[in-house]
């Protein structure tokens, strides 16, 4: 008997979703759940609309440009408490406490701090995924074998060197872990912070959606957030993977 190959499971798997989902919606009021044709319908209309490539741009700027900077700070972040004990006793405590910060507070907060376009949305963000990354990023630091910068430093070899080859692959791992689980926290906080915060943007266009009702416009706009969210995770697996590589070069 054959196997079954993973693409047919999931193939399988997406024909119960849809059968299940248009059975529920032949027995239920469009504006409760509209059929997958319609929401694929929908999909298609916001595909040809000039003004969703306005509010798709806004959208991906605010996720990338926090993200990226978030990244920055965190690793700089993460070497500094590591490596520098004032900073470990001066930020360490705040950085747990910001983990456990609901994200609604800093969109309360931020609604009264900044003006109302991008700055706000990217300071949600990063407020809100900070933490994640510099304790991955710290977790990675904390599991390099000290041994072996030991012997790396008896033999003077260059700090440059030490970082390329000891600290940096052997921080990848975790510090790649962090940004994966960071990247998912961006693109669910980047629409909750554009529909509470901004009138640009796919977030606010789901507002506007929520207004009159439009159950199908919400789920099709639900649908390409999720399909711009995996292709950015897809992008970073390919990082990793490139990653990979560097340090079996490197090993």
């Amino acid at each position: 008997m054959s196997k079954i190959s993973p693409h047919q499971n999931k193939f399988t798997a997406a024909l119960v979703f849809l059968g299940l989902w248009q059975s529920a919606a032949f027995f239920t009021s469009p504006v409760i759940l509209p059929s997958p044709w319609v929401v694929l319908q929908g999909m298609a209309a916001y595909l040809v609309k000039g003004d969703f490539y306005v509010d798709l741009g806004l959208t991906v700027f605010r996720g990338v440009s926090a993200y990226l900077l978030s990244t920055v700070l965190a690793v700089v972040l993460a070497f500094l408490i590591h490596y520098f004990k004032p900073f470990e006793r001066i930020f360490y405590p705040y950085l747990l406490a910001l983990q456990v910060i609901p994200r609604i507070s800093w969109i309360l907060l931020a609604l009264i701090w900044f003006p109302l376009n991008s700055q706000i949305v990217i300071f949600i963000i990063l407020m809100t995924i900070l933490p994640v990354i510099t304790i991955n990023t710290l977790e990675g630091l904390k599991g390099i074998d000290g041994a072996l910068l030991e012997m790396a430093r008896v033999f003077k070899i260059k700090k440059s060197k030490i970082t390329t080859d000891i600290i940096f692959p052997g921080i990848s791992a975790h510090v790649f872990s962090g940004l994966k689980v960071a990247m998912g926290i961006t693109w669910k906080t980047v629409i909750m912070a554009e529909l509470l915060t901004v009138q640009s943007g796919l977030g606010a266009e789901m507002a506007y959606a929520k207004t009159s009702f439009a159950t199908d416009r919400i789920l099709s706009l639900t649908l390409l957030i999720v399909m711009i969210g995996l292709l950015f995770q897809k992008l970073l697996l390919k990082l990793e993977r490139h990653m990979e590589r560097w340090k079996f070069n490197h090993g």
